[in-house]
């Protein structure tokens, strides 16, 4: 029987033994993962697509890991959403597995010595979510601020780390941004009968050895699970909302509280269904409207709405990278979203280490390593207009659930799979080769990029590389938006988009000069 058959069959016996229907064993795979790759420098993230459009059920989640409905692992128990006013928050957005910039952060708060020893005194620490993907220190940076906890609380303040779309995909076991180097740090929490039983369980499924500790640990109920059962998705102290993409004003008739509850129940059962309030497109974790350079009137009126309800002043939320570091947008009646996501992890854009600190009177600050920059500096009116860095690289924003979805219905087309490959690859993959290699194209630009010169000069010789390629292959469907993102590519994202104008008359000039050549050619 062929893999696929085998694969087939395992989702038919499952779903029959659970009496559920086939098409709603999500979690098997049934005949074609897919595997997405993911280039940022050196460090690749390869992992299976595995189908979450919705959790899987409750039957499916028994014949993996064992369990009835009412089995629930790790103690039971709330977490706090409301706190009162305090002297002073910090907050800090996306780290992306990469402990050096969270170190940072920490370090340039003041809240933590050169030991990692809390010196923060009574501040609340804020981590606004996504510890996790996308670099290979994710262990280190979540074990950091696990161990500041009970330091922060003996001195009178606190550490809130909050859930990012990035933590609940990965609970979800959906695992495409994980890098090679942070499969098996987590370990082994499960022994004796129930993790023969796992392990068997997993191998008949087809997932590989070195995918299984993994899940293991982030499934509902498994150890990690359970620490991140232990966070928010949004909390608020004082006037301040904390959460990773922005709360909209159902959530908040859905109630701030019960969708801490709902999503803490899921992560402590092995058998519970993942809420649908937070895997939506729009959920708490995946929200962009607040985010994108210029919000809509119509999402400033629901931003407005929904500060004015809870009684609050700002929003601070992650989730989009922001290509002119912490800033904030505005409402008509002086309601405040401050985008706190720089892309400083290795594993995204490298951006600038920031962190945004509020103070009791509502003073807000932008600490970064060049000093203390006032709030008032970071707004609209002085920060200017920026690009969407969802518009220039979509490798850098994660796709939402229905995206997730669609790009499963893709099949590949004459063998030729571009991000996507075959689940039977994936059984074959060693998780210590070489990292997948960029296209042609990107290769040829980074043979001949010179990184001594200016920026300017440099994404010249840039430009007029992609074009000569291009006309040499009678390529007839480049855009400039297309050039732009080969670009990000080689030389990052923040100075192309700082140069957008001139990347745009530079290739204008180029095509000119060959369109000048071939009407020459012809006389």
């Amino acid at each position: 029987m062929s893999r696929g058959a085998t694969m087939r069959a395992a989702a038919a016996a499952v779903a029959v033994l659970c009496a559920c229907n086939v098409g709603d064993a999500f979690l098997v795979p049934s005949g074609r993962l897919a595997l997405r790759t993911f280039q940022r420098g050196a460090s690749v993230g390869r992992a299976p697509l595995i189908p979450t459009a919705r959790a899987p059920p409750r039957c499916m989640a028994r014949m993996i890991f064992g369990g009835s409905d009412g089995e629930e692992e790790g103690g039971r128990g709330s977490v706090t959403t409301f706190f009162p006013a305090v002297d002073r928050i910090v907050a800090v957005g996306d780290v992306h597995g990469d402990v050096d910039a969270l170190r940072g952060c920490l370090l340039m708060a003041e809240l933590i010595d050169e030991d990692d020893q809390w010196i923060g005194g009574d501040t609340h620490f804020v981590q606004i979510g996504d510890i996790l993907d996308r670099g290979d220190e994710e262990k280190d940076c979540l074990d950091l601020l696990v161990d500041l906890k009970p330091q922060a609380k003996a001195a009178g303040g606190a550490v809130h780390i909050l859930l990012g779309n990035h933590e609940v995909m990965n609970a979800d076991l959906d695992f495409r941004y994980v890098t090679p180097g942070a499969w098996d740090m987590w370990g082994e929490q499960a022994s004796g009968t129930l993790l023969m039983k796992m392990k068997e369980r997993l191998k008949s499924l087809g997932y590989p050895e070195y995918m299984r500790g993994r899940i293991s640990a982030f499934r509902p109920g498994g150890h990690v699970a359970q620490q991140l059962a232990d966070m928010q998705i949004a909390i608020q102290i004082g006037e301040n909302v904390l959460v990773h993409g922005g709360l909209r004003k159902k959530h908040v008739e859905y109630g701030v509280e019960q969708i801490n509850s709902v999503t803490r129940e899921w992560l402590l059962h092995p058998a519970g269904d993942k809420p649908s309030i937070i895997d939506e497109n729009d959920s708490p974790v995946w929200a962009r409207l607040y985010s994108t350079p210029s919000p809509t009137a119509a999402s400033t009126a629901e931003l407005d709405q929904v500060l004015s309800s809870l009684g609050a002043q700002r929003m601070i939320v992650g989730h989009t990278p922001q290509l002119k570091g912490i800033n904030c947008a505005v409402t008509d009646s002086g309601k405040e979203v401050w985008r706190c996501d720089t892309g400083m992890s290795k594993g995204m854009m490298k951006g600038p280490q920031e962190c945004i600190e509020v103070l009791r009177d509502g003073t807000v600050h932008v600490l970064t390593w060049d000093g203390v920059v006032p709030g008032v500096l970071r707004s609209p009116e002085k920060i200017g207009e920026f690009v969407d860095v969802c518009d220039i690289d979509t490798g850098i924003c994660t796709p939402s659930p229905e995206e997730s979805s669609m790009m499963l219905a893709q099949q590949p087309k004459g063998g030729e799979t571009g991000d996507i490959r075959p689940f039977k690859d994936l059984l074959d993959l060693d998780i210590n080769q070489q990292p997948l290699k960029d296209s042609p194209a990107i290769e040829r630009l980074r043979a001949i990029d010179d990184e001594s010169l200016d920026t300017l000069p440099r994404l010249s010789l840039l430009v007029e590389k992609i074009i000569e390629d291009a006309v040499a292959a009678d390529d007839k469907t480049l855009t400039k938006k297309a050039i732009r993102e080969m670009l990000g590519r080689v030389v990052g994202t923040v100075p192309v988009s700082e140069n957008q104008d001139f990347i745009y008359s530079t290739v204008d000039k180029v095509v000119l000069s060959y369109t000048e050549e071939a009407a020459g050619s012809r006389k």
